[in-house]
């Protein structure tokens, strides 16, 4: 498999089946493997991962970013890349603003100003460990002011930096990503058009500030997919996906911007008091289809091959919200099967 494709880890699950489905993705020739937050942090998952494989990087996708000291996130990923061997990449997403502060208690806004200062401390971390200089250099910023008096270091020596992926959904991270970060973590329901247009232009804007070559930044593409030999089939598989993501208030700005801002406000609505099975009737089929890719077998290649143009790494997953079990198992390794054809 000449493309780099990476897998997501199960979400739940004993260490044996983490580590079986992490052996059985290096075995069929994925670069990668993912541990998500949702809503449990992926740092236990990612390390029986490591253990368990020799060549196959890991990385988490995502762990949210304001959920935990910036501090205590970099000692954590520290701890996973000395484990992986030097197989770990962090990657951070900035998470809905409600869960942030009513799930976690924690303080959330302005995201691009606090993301920047995350970054900037992680980056001290590792900093410290890989130079062994001791304690990181103290950071005060408008978020966080932190400061290492007495500090005893426990990193374990390393060779290179600590990559950092930043995940956006929106022009304002893909920016921050291009000035501050080593790659760019595409949204699951990112459009093909929003992918080519908007997200490349920002992401070249926010390298052109700092100085950089945006095709220097590492592009990881994670892509729905709702894969049916019968059109109409796939499209309402995929309608349970994009009423998730759609019945996110904060998350209507992006859906207005592809001319779907009342559908957004529908399902925003809807959200608070139905089940998600009945938000995703409100999905109309081309919503589906925009936030979605679906379609038959050459449908979703041909989708695959538009986006290699500038894709460095893809995550393609079926759709799962709203979809059973057993149809989820199925359509997975149909897509694997594509994917590894």
């Amino acid at each position: 498999m000449d493309r780099s494709y990476w897998k997501t880890l199960p979400r739940s699950g004993t260490a044996a089946e983490i580590a079986e489905a992490a052996r059985r993705a290096e075995a069929e020739g994925f670069t990668g493997v993912i541990g998500t937050q949702v809503y449990g942090p992926p740092w236990a998952m990612l390390g029986v991962a490591a253990a368990a494989t020799t060549t196959l990087q890991v990385a988490s996708g995502i762990v949210m970013g304001f959920v935990r000291s910036p501090f205590e996130t970099a000692c954590a990923a520290l701890d996973l890349d000395a484990l992986a061997e030097g197989r770990f990449t962090l990657g951070l997403g900035a998470a809905p603003q409600q869960w942030t502060e009513r799930y976690f208690g924690m303080a959330y806004l302005p995201p691009i100003g606090r993301m920047r200062e995350v970054v900037s401390v992680i980056r001290r971390v590792d900093e410290a460990a890989r130079t062994g200089s001791g304690a990181p250099e103290a950071f005060t910023g408008r978020h966080y002011e932190l400061s290492y008096e007495s500090f005893v270091p426990t990193f374990v020596a390393r060779s290179g930096p600590l990559p950092i992926w930043l995940a956006a959904l929106r022009e304002r991270l893909c920016e921050l990503a291009g000035e501050v970060a080593d790659g760019l973590i595409g949204h699951p329901v990112w459009s093909v058009d929003w992918t080519l247009g908007p997200a490349l232009d920002a992401l070249a804007r926010g390298a052109a500030r700092a100085g950089r070559d945006p095709d220097s930044i590492h592009l990881q593409l994670w892509l729905t997919v709702s894969l049916d030999e019968d059109r109409r089939r796939a499209t309402e598989s995929a309608k349970g996906n994009v009423a998730f993501y759609g019945g996110i208030e904060q998350y209507r700005p992006f859906f207005a911007a592809h001319g779907f801002g009342a559908e957004a406000d529908r399902l925003v609505e809807a959200r608070r008091s139905l089940p998600l099975d009945e938000c995703a009737r409100l999905v109309p089929d081309e919503m589906a289809r925009t936030f979605v890719v679906c379609g038959n077998r050459d449908d979703v290649a041909g989708v695959l091959d538009r986006l290699w143009r500038r894709a460095d790494s893809m995550v393609v997953r079926p759709a799962t919200w709203g979809v059973p079990a057993a149809e989820v198992a199925r359509r997975a390794a149909e897509l694997d099967a594509l994917l590894l054809s």
